[in-house]
């Protein structure tokens, strides 16, 4: 009960986190590359493409590594794929503006670095919660639905809160630092939950 308490708590603070820095992520290029739908386009279909890489790889794993640290391990991965964002993310964006490519190809390149890493690491999380919550098969489906349900709302704090309120408090660079930080200390709470779980 306790591990899988932990592992929703997991995915609706990875949900969270994912939809924030999409949200983050459009602050980002827009003083680069302008606010076209162009931009905006770039921005969601890299986290398209990431998300349904992470969903095929986080099932991946699952099963080879279906243990509770698995996704310890992801989360602080995708915790340090955040780092270098939030240090470098107007050098990197300003660097890509500087190739001159059509703002199309400039905001996706520029999208595709920041991005890409961290959106298939949190896609990642919620196979990967279905694949260790699920107990039997006649259960997977219940499961499944739960959990995407507890991500998606998830998804919708943090992009309202961080649209609404969170800018405007903390700045990008700090949220996206406190973001690798969040996953940090969600990898911490899988990791502590399941050790507890099998004393």
């Amino acid at each position: 009960m306790l591990r899988s308490f932990t592992i929703a708590i997991a995915t609706f603070g990875s949900g969270w986190i994912l939809m924030g820095l999409e949200i983050l992520a459009g602050r980002m290029l827009t003083p680069f590359f302008g606010g076209e739908i162009y931009v905006w386009g770039s921005i969601i279909g890299v986290f398209l493409a990431g998300l349904s890489i992470g969903y095929v790889l986080g099932g991946l794993l699952s099963k080879l590594w279906p243990s509770p640290w698995g996704m310890a391990v992801v989360l602080l991965l995708a915790a340090g794929t955040l780092v270098p964002v939030g240090a470098f993310y107007d050098w990197i964006a300003e660097g890509v503006a500087g190739w001159d490519w059509p703002v199309q190809w400039g905001s996706l390149a520029a999208a595709a670095i920041l991005f890409l890493p961290p959106s298939i690491l949190l896609g990642m999380v919620s196979p990967y919660a279905v694949r260790l919550t699920a107990r039997r098969m006649e259960t997977v489906g219940l499961s499944a639905g739960l959990l995407y349900a507890v991500a998606t709302v998830g998804s919708f704090l943090g992009c309202i809160l961080t649209a609404f309120y969170f800018i405007l408090w903390l700045g990008l660079r700090m949220l996206v630092l406190l973001s690798a930080l969040g996953l940090v200390g969600l990898s911490l709470v899988v990791g502590l939950g399941h050790a507890k779980s099998i004393r």
